[in-house]
């Protein structure tokens, strides 16, 4: 802008200049012109009522040589010249004043010479006698008259442009200066009238951007906001294959510590399988596969997203994968729990009804029949609890309860229990908490029952009850045989046993402590095992 405004200034005065001189030229030239040919009747009017030979007489005493004066017979043959010799002369009646002359009494014309640059006047009057006399003057054309002041004219045209550029760059800069120092980000006065509505208009655009661009980064704060908190792994890519975005779920699951935004999806993946799935997904079919990865599983789906690019979701199905194996074994361990002691009823009642077994011996049989029926409503009964525990169906009310009173109760259940494995219990401390009172004694029956089952002869139980500030906390210690390290972890999982023998011996299920843990987690409360061999196991349990 700056620039065309110094042009335009420059260019309008130059044009301005040329303009002038071209009129002050022509001016000139009209006014002078009107003084020639003023001069020239003046001077042929002295003649208009004298003869031939009255002119001659006058014409040698005045001798004029400001102009060329010619006398002419009323043939045309030329009598006298002050400028030329008469001799050669053609005859002038041909010529447009002399014509003019014959027929009104005076006549005149202009001619230019062959150069373009002089302009000869001519003025003819009839003498008395019918003689005529031509007065004459050569002057500058105007085009002669302009070529001789142009030089004057470019001298003067450079002297005002150089002065015109100084002054043109320093009122170009005036006008320009209060346009560039408006701040278009605030509200301010235009310094031209002229640029109100202009200074509306950005006003008006600006709030209008920046209501959208405040949308829009509302917008985009909250898909990052979604897709950083969100658990599955999201990359996009567009269909050159250059990532557009990796979500934090994604970038943990490829440990990439980069920024990977406009790299190829080939520095981020490099499984075969995967990138074949990615071509798929970018052509526009859709797939899935399942992948595992630092030890845990993931169902990867590939979507195209419709002249974009494609979509990678990474779905952790870990937690689905352990489940659905917790059932396949739950399934398996139930109708191997199930089958083991019917099949013992059967095979025993079989023997009853074919008569192999001796009078003497029924009532022993009739007894196992008897601990294997037990057993197995014991099993079906803890079967139906962690079931009614899963679904949370056991429709208890939960009330005050005092947690020394109920572990008391367990302890007096099991007395008998303790007695003949010689196994000291004893209960310390007390608190009280809103609970299902049933899923209490629960709690404590499989715990102490564990801990005496799983004891030494001669060891204790010691079950501590503390009453904090914001929690309550259960510890269970036993002095028994222990947990072996590498079976901690699975102790809580359902039919699990660490000495499967041993477990058959002691009459055991393989669900109490599974029993256990879902019942502290209704609760809202967390569990904690520690354990040695040899050297007793601590249940810690903080509600």
């Amino acid at each position: 802008m700056k620039k065309r405004i110094f042009v335009d200034m420059i260019l309008l005065t130059v044009i301005s200049l040329v303009l002038v001189a071209a009129a002050l030229c022509f001016v000139f030239y009209n006014q002078f012109s009107g003084i020639v040919k003023s001069e020239l009747r003046e001077r042929a009017d002295l003649f208009r009522n004298a003869d031939t030979q009255t002119a001659m007489q006058r014409l040698i005493i005045f001798k004029p040589n400001d102009m060329r004066i010619t006398l002419i017979h009323p043939d045309g043959i030329v009598a006298f010249d002050n400028a030329v010799s008469t001799e050669g002369l053609a005859n002038h009646l041909d010529r447009e004043e002399i014509v003019e002359a014959v027929e009104t009494g005076w006549g005149e014309s202009r001619r230019l010479s062959d150069t373009m640059g002089l302009e000869t006047y001519y003025y003819a009057v009839r003498l008395a006698d019918g003689s005529l006399l031509r007065v004459a003057k050569t002057t500058s054309s105007i085009w002669g008259m302009f070529s001789g002041v142009l030089p004057a004219v470019i001298c003067i045209i450079f002297f005002i442009l150089a002065a015109g550029y100084l002054l043109a760059g320093n009122l170009t800069k005036r006008i320009v200066a209060p346009i560039n120092n408006l701040d278009l980000n605030t509200e301010s006065t235009p310094p031209y009238d002229e640029l109100v509505p202009f200074i509306r208009t950005i006003e008006q655009q600006r709030e209008r951007i920046a209501a959208q661009f405040s949308d829009l980064q509302s917008r985009t704060d909250t898909i990052s906001a979604i897709m950083d908190n969100m658990s599955e792994g999201i990359i996009l890519i567009n269909r050159q294959g250059l990532i557009l975005s990796v979500n934090k779920s994604a970038a943990s699951l490829f440990e990439t510590g980069t920024a990977m935004d406009g790299k190829n999806i080939l520095e981020l993946i490099r499984d075969l399988e995967m990138l074949e799935q990615v071509r798929a997904a970018l052509s526009g079919k859709r797939s899935e596969l399942s992948i595992r990865r630092s030890g845990k599983s993931y169902r990867v789906f590939f979507s195209p997203v419709t002249d974009r690019g494609a979509l990678i979701l990474f779905l952790d199905i870990t937690e689905k994968m352990a489940a659905e194996q917790m059932r396949r074994e739950f399934s398996a361990n139930v109708s191997h729990e199930l089958k083991t002691p019917l099949t013992s009823i059967y095979g025993h009642a079989e023997m009853l009804y074919n008569g192999i077994v001796k009078e003497s011996d029924h009532h022993g049989f009739f007894g196992k029949i008897k601990d294997e029926a037990a057993r197995l409503i014991a099993l079906i009964e803890d079967i139906i609890l962690i079931s009614e525990l899963d679904e949370n169906t056991g429709g208890e009310t939960f009330e005050e309860v005092s947690l020394s009173a109920i572990a008391t109760e367990a302890a007096e259940a099991l007395s008998l229990k303790a007695s003949e494995h010689r196994v000291a219990v004893s209960i310390s401390g007390d608190a009280s908490m809103s609970a299902g009172r049933s899923m209490i004694y629960e709690m404590f029956y499989n715990l102490i029952d564990n801990a005496i089952k799983y004891n030494k002869p001669g060891g204790q139980v010691k079950v501590d009850i503390s009453q904090m500030k914001d929690t309550i906390e259960l510890t269970i210690a036993d002095t028994g045989i222990g947990i072996p390290e590498d079976a901690q972890s699975r102790v809580f999982e359902r039919f699990y046993r660490v000495d499967k023998s041993r477990s058959k011996k002691t009459g055991g299920t393989g669900l109490g402590l599974a029993i256990v843990k879902h019942i502290v987690l209704l609760h809202k409360g967390k569990m904690a095992l520690k354990s040695s061999c040899d050297q007793g196991t601590v249940v810690t349990i903080t509600f």
